[in-house]
């Protein structure tokens, strides 16, 4: 028995010591004979008692804490932690001591760690590698993005530009794949063929490098068919089995291209073979079904431990988060404060959820969640409210500047919406997307009616896309009138869209869509040219107003508008102190630096800012005294009851005041009635619009009104 306990410790590759009785200071040998412990412990003899010197001081200080142990008539046990120590022969040992006290008898246990601290250290590498080659990858993919941007969307003829893509990505490290709007290829580097083992001079039966991707994208990603039909950017993994049996994995980044066109003009994938990282990670069985950043389980753990779930038959619902603006957020404070969101935001989800639920980060700026034994929509609809609620205290960025960020949430039960993996998680996402904006949040649960929505929607996209190409809109303006001398001073435009089927489309059905889908881009640029082309003909007509002009949140984040906006006021001619924008609180807040820099351009060259619908949005008035602003607009949700309600008054009455202590105007949106006119110019509020004065018009209507004001 004893020669098998000391085999036993041997193969633990432990020392296994007994305190004397009467003198603690003194051991006796049990157990161990390894050299490391003869390294340890010169003096050990194993058939005479004798004294831990100080030739291992940290073994020394652990054995006076020790001794209390010892001397307790209570079972008990006391572990040192790792340490590590080099012996006098030069031997680096990792060492972990525990003290015993087991029915009466003490015991001193040394082990050996130095095995488990190499691997260990090994497994921290390998996550260090990992962290740092996404690094690197962000930083190819951010360059060569924009280098092929500036290329893609440039004026030039297509053989020059097919050209200049070649000398662009030729040398990019990894592979890159260009294709047109139906997916054919346009050009590639040589790094593709490398990567997919693919030669030309083979027969033809080898599938090409862009069919074997797109084959691997439509069998393992769920969001395969959003991502196409929607024109939407992603990154993730994928696997190939290359022939014969070889395992690669591939770190793939699509980026739609859009020209002045709505229409998607080309894709671009960036491919990079990542198996050495996978490689480094699989030495770690945790890592490898671990996210690295945020310390979750990653999409690999999440299919198998759905897959389990779905097999036990037991119902639940299925939670797919997606981060609103996270784009923003990395291009705007850099990838570290991204980085710094997410692991913030993945320690948020994981304490507001039960031990029971499952969470893991499946994406970039993708969590999905599975809620265990809630098979009711109200009750997953009050978890995703508690999740929600966690937005409520701002994140913050290292320099201490505040910033808050949304979340779209779609919902998927099981058994009743789907019964297999790829499906719930497809629906998931697919309700996640339904119900995006770009900062506030948002919670979908699917169904057949969203289902149909996401249809129409898509529908409408393609209508708005013949829309834009057949000129089928209309700006319409609506009169602001100076309350004190009762004249037209401004008129705001407003687009309609006349459908040749459905007739008269208004715009809180398409904006939505257009917002969600970037064609929001086009047609803002379409309002503001033709408001500069009808400011022309008022100037013309011998009429002084200015025109204002809805900014959507795309617009504030585009680099180009600018750009665009000196471009339209030098091709029509027109001064640009009779322009202004509008602008919404939420644009402002979620947006503040870039907002800053772009306003401080625009008004430099004379147009006027103003906030719309103020106090619908957000608390912080902060911007107010930060951002170069005009006029501030009352929403018409104020001005409504205004005339019976003492709360409206009094907010009313408190914003007239602020603003002109800080020197702004005061714009009342939505007045209706003589009554509410009445005590919008005795509070001294500057100017209104509404129906009582005027709809919104047509040009020719509104130069006979300026004609008979």
């Amino acid at each position: 028995m004893s020669q098998l306990f000391t085999e036993l410790v041997n193969a633990l590759d432990q020392l296994v010591l007994k305190p004397v009785a009467d003198n603690p200071d003194q051991f006796e040998w049990v157990a161990g004979d390894k050299p490391w412990i003869k390294a340890l412990v010169p003096q050990l003899s194993s058939n005479q008692t004798f004294e831990i010197d100080q030739t291992s001081l940290f073994l020394s200080d652990f054995i006076v804490d020790a001794q209390r142990i010892w001397s307790s008539s209570e079972n008990s046990l006391l572990k040192s932690g790792l340490w590590t120590e080099v012996s006098d022969t030069g031997l680096s040992l990792n060492l972990e001591a525990i003290a015993i006290k087991q029915n009466g008898q003490p015991l001193l246990v040394v082990i050996n760690k130095s095995d488990e601290f190499a691997y260990r250290q090994r497994t921290l590498q390998s996550a260090r590698e990992l962290m740092l080659a996404n690094d690197k990858l962000l930083e190819q993919h951010d360059y060569l993005h924009n280098r092929l941007l500036g290329i893609l969307q440039s004026p030039a003829d297509f053989s020059h530009s097919v050209g200049s893509l070649a000398v662009a990505i030729e040398n990019a490290g990894f592979a890159v794949m260009i294709l047109d709007e139906n997916l054919q290829l346009v050009t590639e580097n040589k790094a593709v063929s490398e990567l997919f083992e693919y030669s030309k001079s083979r027969l033809s039966a080898q599938s090409t490098p862009r069919e074997m991707l797109l084959k691997l994208m439509q069998t393992q990603l769920p969001e395969y068919e959003r991502i196409f039909t929607t024109g939407s950017s992603w990154s993730g993994e994928v696997c190939w089995l290359s022939p014969p049996h070889t395992l690669k994995w591939l770190k793939l980044a699509i980026y739609p291209v859009k020209h002045e066109s709505p229409q998607v003009s080309n894709w671009v994938f960036f491919i990079h073979d990542i198996t050495h990282i996978k490689y480094l990670l699989e030495r770690n069985e945790r890592l490898t079904l671990q996210d690295p950043l945020t310390d979750l389980p990653n999409r690999h753990a999440f299919w198998q431990t759905l897959q389990r779930r779905i097999d036990n038959r037991h119902p639940f619902y299925l939670l797919y988060v997606d981060v609103n603006g996270f784009k923003r957020i990395n291009e705007f404070y850099g990838h570290s404060e991204g980085d710094k969101l997410l692991a913030e935001l993945a320690g948020r989800l994981t304490r507001s959820l039960k031990k029971r639920d499952y969470i893991a980060r499946v994406g970039g700026d993708e969590f999905a969640i599975i809620l265990a034994d809630v098979d009711k929509e109200n009750n997953c609809n009050n978890v995703t409210q508690r999740l929600l609620s966690l937005l409520n205290q701002p994140f913050f960025t290292e320099t201490g500047e505040s910033y808050q960020v949304g979340l779209s949430i779609g919902a998927t039960s099981f058994p009743h919406d789907a019964q297999d993996v790829e499906e719930l998680m497809k629906f998931a996402d697919l309700s996640a997307y339904n119900g995006r904006d770009s900062s506030k949040s948002s919670v979908q649960f699917y169904s057949q009616k969203l289902k149909e929505q996401s249809r129409q929607r898509i529908e409408m996209e393609a209508e708005l896309l013949k829309a834009i190409s057949n000129d089928e809109f209309e700006l319409l303006l609506q009169p602001i009138l100076d309350l004190e001398s009762g004249k037209i001073i401004k008129a705001e435009a407003l687009i309609r869209w006349n459908h040749p089927q459905k007739g008269l489309i208004m715009p809180t059905l398409f904006i939505p869509v257009a917002e969600q889908s970037g064609l929001i881009g086009p047609i803002g640029r379409w309002v503001f040219e033709r408001a500069c082309q009808l400011l022309k003909a008022i100037g013309e007509a011998g009429y002084s107003i200015k025109i204002a002009v809805n900014l959507s949140p795309l617009q504030v984040v585009d680099q180009t508008f600018f750009d665009f906006v000196r471009a339209c006021i030098d091709k029509w001619q027109v001064d640009p102190v009779y322009l202004a924008l509008e602008i919404t609180e939420g644009v402002l807040v979620n947006d503040y630096r870039q907002i800053h820099n772009l306003l401080v351009r625009i008004r430099e060259i004379g147009i006027s800012i103003s906030v719309d619908d103020f106090g619908t949005g957000y608390s912080s008035l902060a911007y107010l005294k930060k951002l170069p602003l005009d006029f501030l607009k009352i929403d018409r949700s104020f001005v409504q009851d205004i005339v019976t309600d003492d709360n409206d008054k009094a907010i009313v009455s408190a914003i007239i005041a602020m603003a002109h202590k800080l020197n702004l105007g005061v714009i009342a949106e939505g007045v209706e009635t003589n009554e509410q006119k009445d005590f919008l110019t005795t509070n001294s509020c500057n100017s209104a619009q509404g129906y009582l004065f005027s709809r919104p018009i047509s040009i020719d209507a509104l130069l006979t009104l300026l004609a008979n004001n």
